[in-house]
C-alpha cells in the first residue's frame, strides 16, 4: 500500500511539472510573437516616417502646398497605427513577466516614434495649417500620482471623441532609459504629476475634460459640436 501510494504522489507531482512547463513554454511561445509583431509594427512606422519626410522635403523645395491633403492624409492613417501601438503596448506592459529588456527596448523606440510624429505635427500644422491640437500627458507610478489613471481615461475619452485632430503623446516619467523625457521635462518643467502640456501651454495637476475641452476648442478652426457646446455654457 505504501508502494502504492508513493507511486501515486509521484505520477501527480509529474503532471503538475508537465503542467507548468507546457504553461511555461506556451507563456514564452505567445510572448516572443506578441514582441515580433510589436517590432514589426515599430520598422513599419520607421519606414512610414521616412515617407513622410521625403514628401515635406519635396514641399519645402518646390513650394507646392498642394500636396498637402495627401501628406496629411498619410500623416493621419500612421497617427492611428500609432496610436494601436500605444494600446499594445499597454496590454504587454500589463501581461508581461518574460522579457523585460526587449519590453523596454521596444518601449522607447515607442517614445522615439512619438517625438518624431509629434514634431511632424507641428511641422503640418506650420506648412498645411492643419486643424489640429497636440497635448503632451507626463505620467508616473500610482504611488507618485494616484490620479493619473484618471487623468489618462479623460485624455482616452477626448481622444476617441476628437479622433484625429487631437493628437495624445504620453510619456512615461519613471522610463529613464530615453534621454529625451527627462529633455522634454526640463524643456516644460515638469516637477509633479499628471501634466499635459497643450500646444505649449502647462497644465499642472488632475484636469477635468471640462477644463480641457475649454482650452483645446479655443485652437480649432472648425468647432466640433462638444466645443460649441462649451462656448454656450461660458
Amino acid at each position: 500500500m505504501r508502494g502504492l501510494s508513493r507511486d501515486k504522489y509521484i505520477i501527480a507531482g509529474a503532471i503538475t511539472l508537465g503542467i507548468f512547463l507546457l504553461g511555461l513554454f506556451l507563456g514564452l511561445a505567445i510572448e516572443g510573437k506578441r514582441v515580433n509583431y510589436i517590432e514589426s509594427i515599430s520598422r513599419k512606422q520607421n519606414l512610414d516616417f521616412s515617407s513622410l519626410q521625403l514628401q515635406y522635403a519635396f514641399i519645402d523645395q518646390l513650394s507646392q502646398e498642394k500636396n498637402c491633403l495627401a501628406v496629411q492624409k498619410t500623416f493621419e492613417q500612421n497617427i492611428n497605427n500609432l496610436e494601436s501601438t500605444r494600446i499594445r503596448l499597454e496590454n504587454f506592459d500589463r501581461d508581461a513577466t518574460l522579457n523585460k529588456n526587449e519590453f523596454d527596448i521596444l518601449k522607447n523606440e515607442y517614445i522615439l516614434a512619438q517625438i518624431r510624429y509629434w514634431l511632424l505635427a507641428q511641422r503640418t500644422k506650420k506648412l498645411c495649417g492643419a486643424d489640429i491640437v497636440n497635448i503632451l500627458y507626463f505620467f508616473s507610478d500610482q504611488k507618485e500620482c494616484p490620479e493619473c489613471d484618471k487623468q489618462a481615461f479623460v485624455l482616452t475619452y477626448l481622444k476617441k471623441k476628437f479622433k484625429d485632430k487631437l493628437l495624445i503623446f504620453s510619456f512615461d516619467s519613471k522610463f529613464d532609459a530615453e534621454p529625451m523625457i527627462p529633455l522634454l521635462q526640463k524643456t516644460y518643467n515638469i516637477t509633479k504629476y499628471p501634466t499635459i502640456v497643450i500646444e505649449g501651454n502647462q497644465k499642472n495637476g488632475f484636469n477635468d475634460k471640462a477644463t480641457i475641452l475649454r482650452e483645446i476648442c479655443g485652437y480649432y478652426k472648425e468647432k466640433t459640436e462638444d466645443c460649441l457646446q462649451i462656448s454656450l455654457k461660458k
